[in-house]
């Protein structure tokens, strides 16, 4: 069972989604960039196996980031920073060894520059105090490598100085991410307890609302059964045993429906809304579904929406299934499909995107004719 982290991604699905172009082009950039001076540079270099290691190193981690980011494979877990870190640091390392004793200028290293853009590719997707740590031990590894490079510079200059001209690009760079990550956190959060202060204060308004409402509801069924009834008594005088077993039923009728509608969660009222056009059933006898926090909510009921929206599954049939267990809830979501595997998972992809982060455990089955869903959640 896995915590939900405090990271761009987790707190704003659908805005790590755009960041995306950015990514990629994060990665081809530091890509390009190592290729074209390593090639302006080539008389410096006394190891061409190693030099292509050290690109390599390069590129594998800028692939890693592309690939990991994608919607289909939210979130972007730790293991792949660490392993994106390793990279980078023998890069770094890799590309000091190919140029050992003939690299006269520090500028135009790419190594500094390279790596502080693809930490910098993190910002949407990790915390960014992990971020920073990252960047300081890349800026590590590339300061030993410089001190250890110190006599071949052409300047003269003490080595320290080579080693701050190396270190700031990616120091800047990690730490500009590092920002971004904790500062955009803090804003979502920030907006997420003013919302939730707005929705406290309204409360008293909406339960007179809401009382209304339940009110008319309850004239309403009056009008149409109780009413007629009781008029026809009066106009007829006498009650009889037929009259007797009516108001039984009119009464296990009214009990019913208000019993029923105090039990029905907000997925059953999503699923009967004429407002929407989606139908279906939920299983759900320990009312669980009501205990939902509203990032789950909120992510169910826009793929729910969705349905109707995309066309690529029946929306007159959604069948849910929740149970809990334990301290965690297991749900299950089956709907009929009505087109093909790749065209169900290309429409409804930004929706199992944010499914994948809010839902951290997500399993998608298209196994025609139905689309089922697996994922599970902590209780509340």
């Amino acid at each position: 069972m896995r915590r939900r982290e405090r990271t761009p991604q987790q707190v704003d699905p659908l805005g790590a989604l755009s960041a995306g172009p950015l990514t990629l082009l994060a990665s081809v950039a530091a890509g390009v960039y190592a290729v074209v001076l390593t090639t302006v540079s080539r008389d410096d270099v006394v190891s061409w196996p190693v030099a292509v290691g050290a690109l390599a190193a390069l590129m594998a981690a800028g692939v890693i980031l592309v690939v990991v980011s994608r919607p289909s494979r939210a979130p972007f877990r730790r293991r792949y920073v660490v392993i994106m870190t390793v990279l980078l640091a023998g890069s770094a390392v890799l590309s000091g060894a190919s140029t050992a004793g003939h690299n006269a200028l520090v500028r135009d290293d790419w190594v500094p520059v390279a790596i502080g853009v693809l930490v910098l590719g993190l910002a949407p997707y990790r915390p960014g105090r992990e971020i920073a740590i990252v960047g300081v031990a890349l800026a590590v590894v590339v300061g030993g490598v410089i001190a250890a490079e110190g006599p071949s510079f052409a300047a003269g200059l003490p080595t320290g100085l080579y080693v701050v001209v190396a270190v700031t690009p990616v120091l800047a760079l990690s730490l500009a991410g590092a920002t971004f990550s904790s500062t955009f956190v803090a804003l979502v959060d920030r907006w997420v307890e003013r919302a939730v202060t707005y929705r406290r204060e309204s409360t008293d308004g909406l339960r007179a609302s809401i009382a209304r409402s339940v009110q008319q509801d309850r004239v309403t069924i009056l009008n149409r059964d109780v009413v007629p009834f009781f008029t026809r008594l009066i106009e007829s005088g006498e009650v009889t045993a037929d009259d007797g077993a009516r108001a039984r039923t009119i009464a296990e009728t009214l009990r019913g429906t208000m019993v029923a509608e105090a039990d029905r969660s907000w997925l059953e009222h999503l699923l009967t809304a004429s407002s929407v056009a989606v139908r279906g059933t939920v299983d759900d006898p320990a009312h669980i579904a009501g205990e939902m926090a509203d990032d789950h909510r909120t992510a169910l009921r826009a793929l729910i929406v969705a349905f109707a929206d995309t066309g690529v599954v029946d929306a007159s049939d959604i069948r849910l299934v929740l149970r809990a267990e334990e301290a965690r809830v297991d749900v299950r979501l089956t709907v009929a499909t009505r087109a093909s595997d790749l065209t169900i998972r290309h429409r409804l992809a930004p929706y199992f995107a944010v499914l994948r982060v809010v839902y951290d455990d997500l399993v998608v089955d298209v196994t025609p004719p139905h689309l089922t869903l697996r994922f599970s959640y902590d209780q509340h």
